[in-house]
């Protein structure tokens, strides 16, 4: 963009022409290998100072795993425990309550049980010099390694960064498949082994799978690893921190690990091989503007500036929708108004320019403690649409900012084609089944699945708990004609019942399919699935083979009291790779309901 049109789109005043650099850390360094973050976590940083020095916080103890932030929250705001934010991952069996006001939620949580455990409440409380010497701890360790003893520092920023987001770009693409395949076997391997101990007081009970012998002791037929057809520049989405580098420089780019571990340094992403070069553009024009800005940039540890973040998509149907992130810091409404018109104006100028389609521009205001786009922030539309529309396997995706879509389309299609296929070796010619999507989103695999296979899926029945995917879900299957489809809004488990009121689905001749979040569904979710004598067949198709193993075990596990149902038995798998460089694999497995196992001398677990 032409430094004219920087210039002339503002008018800044002598008070804002006084600003204050921020200072520079150079001391700030990154993990290189970062804690991993999950999608569970609703808080990154490890404590704030809010209205004055202490930090009033809850460690609660006996949490389920699977809990998520928002279930605890809203445990919480149902036992009348005030205005609240929760730090939880999914590999906790803890959380932290963070709350603006002395404590009174400790009396309100005494003895509750949540998820059939009774909670364990203490007081927590840190204050800000304690906050402030738990990051430096951290921040020292982060430099011893790596500094060298001289104080040089051993990694480039850019070789930091690198090995962080895409941690196997060394390595030959051939190798890095042949790692990700070996993933996959140990986490099949571990699979039947554990079934295996399940079945060990039951010999007579063993399903014929876990006692056949298999070299690799795997649980069924394995197909070779799938390549991703692009390599580079493959995201469709990427979220990036507006901050500043080792230099004290302004920066849009990627946080060099954790803020919890001590880290606030950003770096660019030019040199990452998995972002789009349209998202690459797109961040350098966003640095360029804030350079011009009167509004400092965002810094967690002081929780002071303006520019949080942008989210770029960047889709194979060329649309590109942009999301920038502000925090308020007081700013009056005519001021917000005011910045909304520039950033139009600079964004449309700058994309006709860079030739690119942008169809949508929106702002967020955010003025909470957590990285990354909040649930409950709404969206301001300055530009284009809502929404922007992705293309795949010949149909066409209405996509919400908050909507899930497979972040590597080409790969995404080679993923959903494969599923196609085996569901296509279930049924010869003249049958069809009603295809159950389960957790379905905006309605991706079914719809393509339904319109690719066409007359083998009688009926989609889409099954999702986010009203804004079923709204989704709805307009994509209408726009693709796919006329003979239902979406329903709530939780999977208590909608499966509904299967039972279609003639096909009494008959047996139904199959489900689920693409879940990395840590995969709730052990109800799978116990519904068992108990739907409807469902014979069942696709799972997951982005993180590891965690989701005791969904597998909970499909394929004796018949119990707590486990109800006919359990199922693995058929055949395939990996298919939608990440290159970086080391997470879909991995695609076909369970069959196993129609040998015994159903009487049920005994209670």
């Amino acid at each position: 963009m032409s430094e004219t049109n920087v210039n002339k789109k503002r008018v800044i005043s002598s008070d804002d022409d006084k600003l204050d650099k921020l200072e520079t850390d150079t001391n700030i360094l990154a993990s290189k290998k970062p804690e991993k973050v999950s999608e569970d976590i609703v808080d990154s940083n490890e404590s704030s100072q809010v209205e004055g020095s202490t930090q009033w916080r809850l460690r609660i103890k006996n949490v389920p795993k699977f809990a998520s932030a928002k279930m605890i929250k809203g445990l919480l705001a149902k036992h009348s425990c005030g205005d609240v934010r929760v730090k939880k991952s999914h590999e906790w069996d803890f959380c932290y309550a963070f709350f603006k006001q002395q404590l009174q939620a400790i009396d309100k949580l005494k003895n509750v049980n949540f998820k059939n455990r009774t909670l364990v409440v203490n007081v927590d409380n840190i204050t800000e010099q304690h906050r402030q010497s738990l990051f430096d701890q951290r921040h020292e360790k982060r430099k011893k390694i790596f500094f060298d003893p001289t104080g040089e520092i051993q990694h480039s920023p850019e070789e930091l960064l690198a090995d962080q987001v895409t941690p196997l770009h060394k390595l030959p693409y051939e190798e890095q498949l042949k790692n990700k395949e070996d993933v996959i076997k140990k986490s099949l391997s571990k699979f039947r082994n554990k079934i295996k101990d399940l079945y060990k007081e039951r010999p007579l009970y063993q399903p014929k799978w876990v006692m056949q012998k298999s070299d690799l002791n795997l649980p069924c037929t394995l197909q070779p690893i799938i390549a991703s057809p692009i390599l580079e520049g493959y995201r469709n989405k990427c979220e990036f921190t507006i901050g500043r580098n080792l230099n004290g420089e302004i920066t849009v780019g990627f946080l060099l690990g954790a803020f919890k571990d001590g880290i606030n340094t950003v770096i660019g992403p030019d040199k990452s091989l998995n972002v789009s070069e349209v998202a690459k553009k797109i961040v350098k024009a966003m640095k360029d503007y804030i350079v011009m800005s009167p509004y400092e940039v965002y810094d967690n540890k002081s929780r002071k500036g303006t520019w949080r973040m942008i989210s770029v998509r960047s889709q194979v149907s060329d649309d590109v929708m942009i999301i920038i992130q502000i925090h308020p810091q007081g700013l009056t409404e005519e001021k917000i108004n005011q910045e909304k018109a520039a950033l139009a104006e600079y964004f449309v100028t700058f994309a006709r320019e860079s030739q690119f389609n942008l169809t949508s521009l929106l702002l967020q205001i955010y003025d909470g403690f957590n990285n990354g786009i909040p649930d409950d922030k709404p969206f301001d539309c300055i530009f284009g649409t809502n929404f922007i529309f992705e293309k795949m396997m010949d149909c066409r995706f209405r996509i919400s900012p908050r909507a899930f879509f497979q972040t590597n389309t080409l790969a995404a299609q080679v993923l959903y084609e494969k599923c196609g296929e085996f569901i296509k070796d279930l049924f010869p010619v003249e049958e069809s089944a009603i295809l159950i999507d389960m957790c379905c989103g905006t309605g991706t695999i079914g719809i393509a699945l339904s319109k690719s296979l066409g007359n083998k899926i009688d009926k989609v029945i889409g099954i999702e708990l986010c009203e804004e995917a079923v709204e989704d879900a709805k307009f994509n299957a209408k726009l693709n004609e796919i006329i003979n489809s239902e979406y329903i809004l709530g939780p999977v488990e208590k909608n499966l019942k509904t299967l039972h009121s279609y003639k096909n689905a009494d008959a047996g001749t139904a199959i489900a399919i689920v693409d879940p979040p990395r840590a995969g569904v709730h052990k109800n979710v799978i116990k519904a699935l068992r108990e739907c004598k409807a469902i014979d067949y069942f696709l799972y198709v997951s982005c993180d083979c590891n965690l989701a193993t005791q969904n597998f075990i909970d499909l394929c596990r004796p018949t119990t009291n707590n486990f109800p149902g006919i359990p199922f038995k693995p058929v055949r798998a395939v990996g298919v790779d939608l990440f290159p460089h970086a080391k997470q694999v879909e991995l695609l497995i076909e369970f069959h309901r196993d129609r040998d196992y015994p159903t009487k001398d049920v005994k209670s677990e």
